[in-house]
């Protein structure tokens, strides 16, 4: 799996798992005697109004236009090489081992 194009943000993925993250850290919070029940009122929409608000930061972020590469790949090989050229650059191997 040597894919190295960047991956696109999948928004939906990111506010679930901030929703979720956040409801677990409320239960955290509230089993370990930190907060009690009548602060869970505004601690849960406060999650959720979070993660809604990085969704749509994330949403807006998605849509702006990246840079494109200055030079395109026209062969179809990422690196740019040829493996049907033969190499006429020297060999040159470290350590004056010259095998």
């Amino acid at each position: 799996m040597n894919d190295t194009s960047p991956r696109q943000l999948q928004v939906g993925y990111l506010v679930v798992g901030l929703v979720f993250l956040g409801i677990a850290g409320a239960w955290a919070l509230r089993a370990g005697g930190l907060v009690d029940t009548s602060q869970m009122q505004w601690l849960i929409p406060l999650v959720l109004v979070g993660a809604g608000a990085v969704g749509l930061v994330a949403f807006g972020v998605r849509g702006l236009p990246r840079r494109r590469r200055s030079e395109p790949v026209t062969d179809g090989d990422p690196y740019g090489s040829n493996d049907n050229e033969p190499d006429n650059e020297p060999t040159v191997y470290l350590d004056g081992d010259n095998r």
